[in-house]
């Protein structure tokens, strides 16, 4: 999509007047703002940015920069819409489910902003590619919410000696910051964060997240590209933390300098153009999993379809089905003659809780097959060792056989699909 530059309407730009006349209308309120001028509208005009993520907080991201007039903007998405991404990604609409996140957002900056080239991609940024398709940017803005993907913007952004700004937002709480810059005022993400942040992996669609978080931290994302864009970034490089619960409501704290020891941008780095050696799986926990599905790839122990789990529930074969997902999940809609025992209470104290059973087998269920794959590695874990005494006389021999624990490959996004088409997804 580009930009339709020769409208009529607008008049022609000249030397002396080098925005179009519905340019200078449009941009009014924000040129006549101190630090910004004619110059700086000019060099927003000429700027090219690359966004990765065009959902929660790439919207407001894409929106803003749109509206302000950033020249040319690259959208990396791979994704494609859905409803559930409604409530909080502003810039797509109910007829544009199923189409390319970044082909839907470009669609969108281009009716605010005909004066803008919005260039769409789908393909994923991979460490094969990343240098290649970011090396046009001047600034890459991380909105995307895999850890392995920040780490590997971050790297890609010391690489080509661009600044980053990267953000994240879940539940209710949200950051942003600028690392890395030309001069090494600023240190990179792997300089704060030089191992992975606990809870970091957690995604909105597990845990849930306010759309107005990822529309107050995208938008104060926006802020600083464009602060970067017309050189009024701040001089003290600084973490903005956002917090719907608190009192205030962002607070701001400084960020360390640049870390000598750090192996991407240190005087001994060594993580090079060669992306590919890094080894971001296995840096951010080894676990693979399906972008498309959000389900870890693989089959692991005893894991079972959804229609071995419905021949189970049919048979007289003693079966509990217990179903992981928080209590507030499970009201929303659940499989009948299953039992709710959230994942938390479960690594707790997995033999307490099932130990009233007198069922033979064990089934866990989640939305996706994540968590419930977890539940069943901790109790053949607990099953394992000495707590299996604590099950009493009663119990024990019905669990003892580690072949009864089982878990649902899928979970229920896979018994939607295959069992029952109108078991509600959320």
């Amino acid at each position: 999509m580009s930009a339709q530059n020769d409208n009529a309407e607008a008049g022609p730009s000249s030397p002396h007047r080098p925005l179009k006349l519905e340019e200078y209308e449009r941009y009014g309120r924000q040129m006549i703002l101190p630090g910004w001028g004619l110059p700086g509208q000019l060099k927003l005009k000429a700027a090219r940015i690359a966004v990765v993520g065009a959902g929660g907080l790439g919207c407001p991201v894409l929106q803003y920069l749109a509206g302000a007039g950033v020249g040319t903007i690259d959208i990396f998405d791979h994704d494609t819409v859905s409803a559930s991404n409604l409530h909080r990604q502003v810039l797509h609409t109910t007829e544009r489910v199923g189409m390319n996140k970044a082909e839907s957002a470009a669609a969108a900056m281009t009716a605010l902003n005909p004066f803008i080239t919005p260039h769409p991609h789908s393909e994923p940024i991979t460490p094969n590619n990343a240098l290649a398709l970011l090396r046009a940017a001047e600034i890459i803005v991380d909105c995307t919410d895999r850890p392995l993907t920040r780490y590997l913007l971050s790297d890609a952004s010391v690489r080509l000696g661009v600044p980053l700004v990267s953000g994240a937002a879940i539940s209710s709480a949200g950051q942003w910051a600028v690392y890395d810059d030309k001069g090494k005022r600023r240190a990179c993400y792997r300089c704060i964060w030089p191992q992975i942040i606990p809870g970091s992996s957690g995604r909105c669609e597990d845990v849930g997240v306010w759309g107005v978080v990822t529309g107050m931290a995208g938008t104060g994302m926006a802020g600083e590209v464009i602060k970067l864009i017309l050189g009024n970034e701040d001089q003290q490089p600084l973490l903005h933390l956002l917090h719907l619960g608190q009192n205030p409501l962002i607070r701001t704290i400084r960020l360390k300098p640049p870390s000598p020891k750090c192996i991407a941008c240190g005087p001994n780095a060594t993580i090079t153009d060669d992306l590919d050696a890094v080894g971001y799986e296995a840096f951010c926990g080894g676990v693979e999993v399906d972008e498309e599905t959000g389900m870890e790839v693989g089959d692991g122990e005893g894991r079972i379809s959804v229609q071995e789990l419905r021949d189970l529930m049919r048979s007289d074969q003693g079966v509990l089905v217990v179903d992981t997902r928080p209590e507030i999940e499970y009201e929303i809609c659940s499989i009948p003659s299953t039992q709710n025992i959230p994942l938390a209470h479960l690594l707790a104290r997995p033999l307490e809780h099932l130990s009233a059973s007198s069922s033979s087998r064990i089934v866990f269920i989640c939305k996706q097959g994540n968590d419930s794959r977890v539940a069943a590695a901790a109790l053949r874990k607990a099953l394992q060792g000495e707590g299996v005494h604590e099950m009493g006389t009663g119990h024990t021999q019905a669990h003892q056989d580690l072949t009864s624990v089982r878990d649902v490959r899928g979970g229920l996004r896979a018994w939607s699909k295959h069992i029952d088409p109108t078991f509600p997804l959320y």
